[in-house]
């Protein structure tokens, strides 16, 4: 059953490209987006985005971090093609995508089934306080950021 807004995100030790362990569900304020494949141009469209906003995000203490099942070496050369400055997660064995619940159906053609394009915005305490499952890749980016900064003023004004 995919996570939904209001559930508490499981504690995942997770260790991204940057060598850095993050524990997804605990800690800080963060934005795990999923998508599908790094060789397509809407997830280029999408992890670009995120990264134009990446220091407004970060001004708000909220880290982002992207997943998807593709190898090391295709996120590497993503990495580079879109020069990114947040982690990526190498999802391969696809197991964070089960834990999510946000594995996809087998695409034509393809032997491996892939993530869907699903975004979480996740609090310290690892609660899930908001969650898109309708992800349009140009407007995810400045959805999360808005959608955090509502929160966060929120959080502020408690």
């Amino acid at each position: 059953m995919p996570l939904r807004l209001g559930d508490k995100v499981p504690t995942l030790t997770v260790t991204p490209d940057n060598g850095q362990p993050i524990n997804l569900g605990h800690g800080q304020w963060r934005v795990v987006f999923f998508f599908p494949h790094v060789a397509t141009t809407h997830c280029q469209l999408q992890a670009r985005r995120y990264q134009a906003l990446y220091p407004e995000f970060q001004a708000l203490g909220v880290d982002v971090v992207g997943v998807n099942g593709d190898t090391r070496t295709q996120q590497v050369q993503f990495r580079d093609l879109c020069v990114l400055d947040y982690p990526l997660i190498e999802d391969r064995e696809l197991q964070l995508a089960k834990t999510f619940g946000v594995l996809d159906d087998l695409w034509p053609g393809e032997t491996r089934a892939r993530p869907k394009r699903v975004t979480y915005l996740i609090n310290p305490d690892g609660l899930i306080v908001r969650h898109w499952t309708d992800v349009r890749p140009g407007d995810d980016a400045p959805t999360a950021l808005a959608a955090a900064r509502l929160v966060l003023e929120g959080v502020a004004d408690e």
